[in-house]
């Protein structure tokens, strides 16, 4: 029976990643022992560098093969669970440079993105396809060194996680601006004077809506011209018409008909209103919106 030592090594000046690969590595030799894979781990220690040996138990290529692939989803885990926040913490920071007390939250939510991203998307396959590559290279080489493997090798990985990272930034600072609107539009509404009592929005699905006001009469044009010229230039959404329209109308309450409540305009409107929104849960308009809805 001949024993198979893999070597994994990292400098040791930085003790937090050098745990972490620890960590990762102990989780796959309890993963094996479930499996009756007798797989074990040691440290030490070799000038400025911490290497890892791990021995599988010498029960043939096929249990070999099992140990470096589990070796291999160690370091796929190692570099999700520590290299990647490095990486979007260096990303945060050079495209938000005059919010530092903000980039934790920033961080968070861009991480967030990408594990959801990853989640819907599984074809990306990130971690399996790095397990691959570390597997295949243990093959034929039984050291590795992470450092240098995850820098020199992983160039493919590195191009598409540049690619998600590039697009959970861009969302984040999406919806930054979303929300900043949203402020500037709540404030527009608290300074108003009320305009018109009542308007009922009646929503037949999609982007198709209908104003009324308290008494049923639609909400005409000569009811709303006019007031929101007042926000200058800002930017509006694509639903200019029935935003413009109710900050136009300044109403002071504003009941919602709709069944999509999570719908993208919906939200916003709820949002702007806060505290003026009342949800209609099901009247003779609400059936009339939802009789449409069928129709189309």
């Amino acid at each position: 029976m001949c024993v198979t030592v893999y070597q994994l090594s990292l400098p040791d000046r930085v003790p937090e990643a050098v745990c972490h690969l620890w960590n990762c590595l102990d989780e796959q030799v309890v993963r094996m022992q479930f499996r009756g894979i007798a797989f074990r781990i040691r440290e030490e220690r070799i000038g400025s560098r911490v290497i890892f040996l791990c021995d599988d138990s010498g029960g043939g290529e096929a249990e070999s093969r099992e140990v470096r692939h589990g070796i291999g989803l160690a370091v796929a885990q190692y570099i999700r669970s520590y290299h990647e926040p490095h990486l979007v913490r260096d990303a945060v920071r050079k495209a938000f440079p005059f919010q530092p007390s903000g980039s934790d939250a920033a961080e968070k939510a861009v991480l967030s993105w990408i594990g959801k991203k990853r989640r819907r998307k599984p074809s990306l396959g990130l971690d399996w396809k790095i397990a691959g590559q570390v597997s295949g290279f243990l093959k034929e080489s039984r050291r590795l060194a992470v450092d240098g493997f995850i820098r020199f090798r992983l160039k493919g990985y590195h191009r598409v996680f540049s690619r998600l990272l590039e697009q959970a930034v861009r969302e984040y600072r999406l919806e930054q601006e979303y929300r900043e609107f949203i402020e500037l539009l709540r404030y527009f509404v608290s300074t108003q004077k009320t305009r018109i009592p009542v308007i009922h929005v009646l929503h037949f699905g999609k982007s198709r809506f209908h104003l009324m006001k308290g008494d049923g009469t639609p909400l005409r044009l000569k009811d709303v011209e006019g007031a929101v010229q007042e926000l200058g230039e800002h930017p509006f959404s694509r639903e200019d018409m029935i935003v413009s329209a109710l900050l136009s109308a300044a109403p002071e309450f504003v009941v919602l008909h709709t069944r999509q409540r999570e719908e993208t305009i919906i939200r916003t409107v709820r949002k702007i209103f806060e505290g003026r929104i009342v949800l209609c849960e099901g009247c003779p308009l609400c059936r009339e919106g939802a009789s449409r809805e069928t129709l189309d």
